[in-house]
């Protein structure tokens, strides 16, 4: 197959740890019973998440650990889904089948997503601009399009990795550099130290497991990936959980237990195609350990660091 061009495949593939669906999927009644069920997972995520976020002991977590631990752990209400449904965890990306080499596209990954972060979000600073905004969104947006770009590239041309050693070493060091920054700075605190774990875990590996794992994998089962260009086989679930993991944060700017309502559509944008990057790492490797640590990486490094600035 040709990059740039777009097929329809008849029969499924094998791609990844997992056999991963490439045909047409199931009949409209099992893709109509698969969207319903993702709408309903979604609309309890959102309900629960705005809801617990007004409780004394969500206020009391922000306070004293800068996050809400409980609530980040509601990214991981579709495990209950899978369990109860006794459904192969492998089809939502939770394996650790070709672990080295999917590592090592997740550092890959991670270096590319770092590098188009700090360029967007320096733009916008000089600019003036916000990201929550529709015209900072979008060009924050730009810089994720040429990351993905970039990332296609990596992906179609990357050879499997014999050791995982280095990359777990180098994990462990950038995952304890803004705990040595603070410390050197006099300002180490747990809100510190609490920020690179909430974005490494929840943010990083518990919003991949709900948008790319659940929602994505759910919505391929049903519909399959018939779908191929520049080489990554997909079908509706990377668009749909893309859309979905935009919403999100297009939501966070509703707060109506204090009287706001605006919504972040510059944010929306921007995670839009930030969710097309981590979907397609996902298409690619069939687990969710090279987006995972793709997104939780730069959370973890940029959120301490933004703190310790005074950015925040």
């Amino acid at each position: 197959m040709h990059p740039g061009t777009i097929s329809q495949t008849r029969s499924g593939g094998q791609e990844g740890p997992a056999r991963l669906q490439t045909g047409t999927g199931s009949g409209a009644k099992a893709k109509l019973l698969a969207l319903i069920e993702v709408l309903l997972v979604y609309g309890v995520f959102q309900g629960l998440a705005q809801a617990w976020r007004y409780t004394g002991a969500a206020k009391w977590e922000v306070q004293n650990l800068g996050w809400s631990y409980i609530g980040g752990l509601l990214f991981f209400i579709p495990a209950l889904v899978i369990w109860l449904a006794r459904r192969n965890w492998a089809d939502y990306g939770v394996s650790f089948a070709n672990w080295r080499t999917n590592l090592d596209i997740g550092i890959k990954a991670f270096l590319v997503t770092f590098i188009s972060f700090v360029l967007g979000l320096g733009e916008l600073m000089l600019l003036g601009l916000d990201y929550r905004d529709l015209t900072g969104g979008a060009l924050a947006a730009l810089a994720t399009i040429v990351a993905i770009a970039i990332m296609i590239r990596i992906l179609n041309h990357h050879k499997p990795v014999a050791s995982g050693r280095a990359n777990l070493i180098l994990i462990a060091v950038l995952l304890v550099l803004p705990v040595g920054i603070a410390l050197w700075m006099g300002k180490l605190s747990l809100v510190i130290i609490s920020t690179v774990v909430w974005q490494f875990v929840l943010s990083g590996f518990g919003e991949e497991f709900m948008y790319r794992g659940y929602f994505q994998g759910r919505i391929n089962q049903a519909f399959g990936r018939p779908y191929q260009v520049f080489g990554i086989q997909f079908g509706p679930g990377l668009l749909i959980a893309a859309l979905l993991f935009g919403l999100m944060h297009a939501f966070n700017g509703l707060k109506p237990g204090l009287g706001i309502g605006s919504m972040y559509w510059g944010w929306a944008l921007w995670t839009f195609f930030g969710g097309l990057f981590g979907g397609i790492i996902r298409e690619k490797t069939g687990t969710l350990l090279a987006p995972g640590i793709a997104h939780g990486l730069p959370d973890a490094l940029g959120e301490p660091l933004r703190i310790l600035m005074g950015w925040v």
